[in-house]
């Protein structure tokens, strides 16, 4: 009996623990669907800041019409230990200026034509983090990518704003959020990071694999238990039908029952 409560204790323990890492895992993804909802919440317009440190996160808002014909990308970009490139667009704002978009990230070869959606038709809105222009260097080289999209190792809107035909804001935006959400093969942009980096949903999974251990096993091992016992019994049972009985033994000599 004291085995049998100690099997149903640790199943019931092993899938209490399960349920409480599917309890933390949806906590976790809460606090996700929380962050990613902040980064469409209303800021400022990147109309009104004019520099930015990009040590400081500077949330802004612009509303326009992306000109998917003058995109560039900024090569050797990484996400997820992926390499690849950022596609960077211009938004066209209603006073005729326009203000450079990070899309987001695609996984691509600079040396090869980049194959994405492109940007949203019709007025967009996009938010993100305002970042400053990045000089490049003399060591530094301006490419083009096959498809003709000009290719650069940082976001300098000098160097970018002369390939185009409207005056670019003073700093650019790194999107997180755009509306209309983008289509299935778009950039992608950047996720919240996770409240930590436990995979509470495999930790479940282990937990309630652990519970079939007493559910199952401990069954087993009784049932393998009495087997080896009857086993036993039937080996016990067998030898000793199978053992002659002992003979009886003869008279000795000179004792009455040997008498003539």
């Amino acid at each position: 009996m004291a085995g049998h409560a100690l099997a149903a204790f640790m199943a019931v323990l092993f899938v209490a623990l399960g349920f409480w890492q599917l309890a933390r895992n949806q906590h976790k993804h809460r606090l996700v669907d929380r962050e990613k909802a902040a980064y469409a919440s209303p800021a400022q317009p990147v109309t009104g800041v004019t520099a930015v440190n990009d040590e400081d996160d500077t949330r802004v808002q612009a509303r326009g019409t992306f000109d998917g014909s003058h995109e560039a990308v900024l090569r050797n970009a990484v996400r997820d230990g992926k390499a690849g490139v950022d596609v960077l667009t211009p938004l066209r704002l209603d006073d005729g200026r326009a203000v450079l978009v990070d899309r987001g990230f695609v996984r691509a070869s600079p040396q090869h034509g980049v194959t994405t959606d492109p940007p949203p038709t019709g007025t967009a809105v996009v938010h993100g983090l305002a970042r400053e222009s990045n000089a490049i260097l003399r060591a530094d080289s301006v490419d083009h990518l096959v498809d003709g999209r000009l290719a650069v190792p940082r976001v300098d809107l000098d160097t970018i704003g002369k390939t185009l035909p409207y005056r670019l804001l003073p700093v650019w935006i790194e999107a997180q959020a755009i509306s209309p959400a983008p289509t299935g093969n778009s950039p992608a942009l950047p996720e919240p990071p996770p409240p930590d980096p436990v995979n509470h949903l495999q930790y479940a999974i282990e937990w309630f694999a652990f519970a079939l251990i007493p559910l199952i096993g401990w069954p087993l091992y009784l049932s393998r238990t009495a087997r080896q016992r009857k086993a036993a019994t039937s080996d016990t049972t067998a030898s000793t039908e199978s053992t002659a009985p002992v003979a009886s033994r003869s008279p000795r000599a000179g004792s009455r029952a040997s008498s003539p």
